[in-house]
């Protein structure tokens, strides 16, 4: 299934803000929740939408799913000024990835 306003990008590395932040099959509270991510354990973001702000994330040793960019800070910054990147902003900042 495609959701309108999802722009996939190139796998960036974050790391969780919270703790028990719950993941979720969609991007949305509405879906379900699908597993629990704990403050400072370390995800790749693979897309994001731009409405709504909310990532689709692959932890390690767990199934993939989406969370509320809020709750996430990028391991490395991305280029907040090249064209054709997706910003999910989270607690410290925003991070920027290449299309």
């Amino acid at each position: 299934m495609l959701w309108a306003g999802i722009v996939p990008v190139q796998a960036a590395p974050a790391v969780v803000t919270a703790n028990n932040v719950q993941l979720r099959a969609g991007p949305s509270s509405s879906y379900r929740v699908v597993g629990h991510l704990r403050v400072r354990e370390r995800v790749n973001v693979t897309r994001c939408m731009t409405p709504g702000r909310w990532c689709h994330v692959q932890p390690r040793g767990m199934r993939s799913g989406w969370l509320r960019a809020r709750y996430l800070d990028p391991v490395r910054w991305g280029s907040a000024n090249r064209p054709g990147s997706i910003c999910f902003h989270g607690a410290r900042g925003h991070v920027c990835l290449n299309r």
